[in-house]
């Protein structure tokens, strides 16, 4: 596809006051007929009875006291589980709104008790409302007990090949073994010229795990099991031997530096080996930040990564080149951005206890933006487990000082990028984390950590590679966690941030936990991310490591080569244009699935907005167009109306998906003091479709003149507006309620012709600026930038050239 450059987005000149609106809500819709539905219900509930086995078990589950729940669109249960007697295991695809629990006695009493006092069996019973949602109760079926790689492959007629079986663990350890040879036994007498069999298998406390080689055929009847909790492909590992990845010195392509105007890396860690082979070329400086007597932290910018495993390296690394792994597969190393490294702490990777860690920073910052101009993006991979960040609490002491080192060189254009955090989920047995994840990422321990709480950096979670075992491939022991490619690390750190700030915003590739059998292995090799060996002399010039730490310079990479595509951007472009291109993945856990507002909640958290891409980042193209607003400033109480130009014909009427996004992003003042409002100004946007953007401002400029609207007219304004005109406001996701919490705030709506009224108009976006506690004779305005994007699924669509050709130039409202 063509590239192109980004277009801009014209003002429709305002500067009329303005306030803040309050969010609205909404409830789910009353059942008629809950007696006939209730009574049906319990019809179902009977029949699982049935077919339940009375089997006492010491500890573990009963297979057969596992059903699935079918729910109404859009609703869920989820909290009422527990007081229902029932346990949530798992939860299907949205497409699929069911859930599957498990009972807690064979019985399901209490189920049926408050069955039977919903559909009024009990006279004067509770009504039991939540059970409106439920749908049908059914047993498994075999589509349940898919994994995911074996649905994105399945098998072919013909294929024999080896697959992963997970039992639900019963807790006894002979019945389970039973059962696999009773499997064994099955397949070994179907014929033995396929060889079908099992091949290998793990019973450890929590985790019941085969090895199998089957055909289409014999998986079918295997997926009617009810033992059988899944059957799944294995993950490949990234490379097959340490042979793909030990590049000699003596065949190194010839590594060029870049060029000098590219941009540069401020890597604040444990230094850096300088002579590495792929960091010298690139490497503009490197300095040691000690304490002030030398004493705790000595020798130079290389010695702090000696006994650390080599943390700075391996982070700049993957700052230098960005995906080490592609360059190793293309034999191509050609960095495009230039790496400074600050050495801050001792041979032991810790900071001197006498010394501020922010002192240090500042001090390193300051040392390398004054000396090299080009240095526009710090990329920070360490952080504090212990400080773990819990709602309503204030900001962290370093993340406050890194937003005021933002906000105080905002002249500079300085961008933040700093890792999440390493979240070691704590439990009696590691099989747990394969069992509890991805659940155990929502829980408060898991939250993110100083300094990624910094409101005005862009934090970074991490993602599964979708590899598996590179050590251990034909061992039933061995299993990959996360295993589906995108799926968030088991290790990763969620949100949210300050104020209900969405942090992280962003998730990169990382890696993946492997466990062999009740154990997590350090040393596997197959699913984590390849980058720099410090020991760049011994066996091999790389190395694999897992952490939140080295998915942050991968995002560090992508804002260093936009700055040098745009050399005259701000920081807060760079970060638009970064939001505007990131995407939640399409295969996701089903657990974080779903329309609801909790569900798009959970997947903030993890995910943000999503995973970013240089290449949407830094082109239009044909069937994507990206409309940019820079340099911008907007006074304290005001607005600003931009235009949209009309969207063409072919848009509209071409089959596909439409999305259309806003990213706004802006640097205000910070106090972590503050405990009403960690930001001095906030800001947000309002997107408007189908109204003349005079009316738009009539609107406002009216109900902002009475008094008694002072501090809601913009809510009063598009209230009076919606019951004259209809829908005018278009609906993006996240609202505004949640959004507006943050410096960067991102919506997004995706329609196709079926629910998209539209008059073939422009549509206007409306930024507001807010005043919070910043004393308005000091700072009177923000400055801020917008990216605007709209794109068609179907390639064909020539949105570029139309939507070019109908800019308009500026013109000024009269009121």
């Amino acid at each position: 596809m063509d590239n192109y450059e980004h277009l801009p987005l014209h003002k429709v000149e305002s500067q009329l006051p303005r306030r803040k609106s309050k969010p609205g809500g909404f409830g789910g819709e009353k059942r008629g007929d809950r007696r006939s539905h209730g009574s049906h219900l319990l019809t179902q509930v009977a029949v699982l009875n049935q077919k339940f086995e009375e089997k006492p078990r010491p500890f573990g589950i009963n297979p057969k006291l596992i059903f699935k729940i079918k729910l109404r669109k859009n609703d869920s249960i989820e909290n009422h589980l527990p007081s229902l007697g029932l346990h949530l295991l798992e939860k299907a695809p949205k497409v699929h709104q069911a859930i599957v629990v498990f009972a807690d006695d064979d019985h399901l009493t209490e189920f049926q008790n408050r069955l039977k006092s919903y559909a009024g069996v009990i006279p004067n019973g509770h009504e039991y409302a939540y059970l409106d949602y439920i749908e049908e109760l059914v047993r498994l079926e075999p589509e349940d007990r898919i994994g995911p790689l074996l649905k994105l492959d399945p098998l072919k007629p013909g294929e024999v090949v080896p697959l992963d079986m997970e039992l639900w663990h019963t807790g006894n350890r002979k019945e389970l073994n039973n059962y696999i040879d009773e499997v064994d036994n099955f397949l070994r007498n179907i014929d033995s010229q396929l060889g079908l069999r099992v091949s290998d298998r793990y019973i450890g406390k929590y985790i019941c795990n085969l090895r199998i080689q089957v055909n289409v055929d014999i998986l079918e009847i295997l997926l009617q099991e009810y033992q059988v909790k899944e059957i799944d492909r294995r993950p490949k590992p990234a490379f097959e031997s340490p042979r793909e990845y030990n590049i000699p010195l003596s065949s190194l392509p010839e590594i060029q530096s870049p060029d000098l105007e590219s941009t540069g890396i401020l890597v604040i860690d444990s230094g850096v080996q300088r002579g590495h082979p792929l960091i010298g070329p690139a490497l503009g400086d490197s300095e040691v930040f000690p304490d002030s007597k030398h004493q705790f932290i000595t020798g130079g910018p290389d010695d702090g990564d000696i006994k650390t495993g080599g943390h700075g390296t391996g982070v700049a690394g993957i700052a230098i080149y960005g995906d080490v792994a592609e360059c190793v597969t293309n034999k191509s190393f050609q960095p495009q951005v230039w790496l400074f490294s600050a050495r801050v702490t001792n041979e032991d990777n810790e900071y001197d206890p006498e010394l501020l860690l922010d002192t240090q920073i500042e001090a390193a910052i300051d040392y390398f933006v004054r000396n090299y101009k080009n240095c526009q993006v710090i990329n920070i991979s360490l952080g504090d487990s212990r400080l773990i960040y819990h709602p309503g609490e204030k900001q962290f002491r370093l993340a406050a000082r890194i937003d005021e080192i933002a906000y105080k060189l905002q002249h500079q254009n300085i961008l933040f990028v700093i890792s999440a955090g390493n979240f070691w989920y704590e439990s009696d047995s590691p099989e747990l984390i394969a069992q509890d994840y991805p659940d155990y990422l929502l829980s408060e321990d898991a939250q993110i950590i100083e300094p990624a709480t910094a409101a005005i950096a862009l934090t970074v979670g991490s993602l599964s590679m979708g590899k598996g075992s590179g050590l251990y491939p034909g061992d039933a022991r061995s299993r990959a966690i996360a295993k589906v490619e995108k799926y968030p690390s088991p290790f990763t750190r969620t949100g949210f941030g300050v104020d209900g700030m969405i942090k992280p915003e962003l998730v990169e590739f990382e890696g993946d936990f492997v466990l062999e059998g009740d154990r997590l292995s350090n040393k596997d090799w197959g699913n984590a991310m390849m980058t720099l060996n410090k020991n760049f002399q011994g066996p091999s010039l790389l190395k694999f490591y897992r952490g939140t730490s080295f998915s942050a310079p991968r995002v560090a990479n992508l804002a260093a080569k936009l700055f040098t595509k745009f050399p005259h951007a701000t920081s807060n472009l760079i970060r638009a244009l970064i939001a505007d291109s990131a995407q939640i993945p399409t295969d996701i856990p089903p657990r974080f699935e779903g329309n609801s507002s909790e569900q798009l909640k959970k997947r903030l958290k993890i995910y943000g907005y999503g995973q970013p891409d240089f290449e949407r980042a830094a082109y239009s193209r044909g069937n994507q167009v990206l409309l940019l607003v820079d340099h911008e400033t907007l006074n304290l109480g005001h607005y600003h109306i931009y235009e949209i130009p009309p969207l063409p014909e072919e848009f509209i009427k071409t089959k596909g998906t439409k999305t259309c996004s806003v990213t706004l992003v802006f640097d205000p003042p910070t106090r972590h003091t503050r405990g009403d409002s960690y930001l001095g100004i906030t800001m947000e946007f309002y997107l408007f479709k189908n109204i003349d953007h005079n009316i738009l401002n009539q609107a406002f400029f009216e109900n902002g003149k009475k008094p008694e609207n002072s501090e809601n007219f913009m809510a009063i304004s598009i209230g009076a507006l919606k019951k004259k005109y209809g829908s005018i406001e278009i609906d993006l996701k996240p609202g505004r309620s949640i959004r507006n919490k943050g410096t960067l705030q991102k919506g997004q709506v995706q329609f196709s012709n079926a629910n998209w009224k539209y008059d073939s108009k422009p549509l206007y976006l409306v930024v507001a600026c807010n005043k919070k506690w910043v004393n308005p004779d000091e700072i009177s305005n923000q400055r801020y930038a917008i990216v605007a994007s709209i794109g068609h699924s179907n390639e064909s669509v020539d949105l570029y050239h139309k939507l070019q050709g109908e800019i308009r130039l500026p013109q000024r409202i009269r009121v």
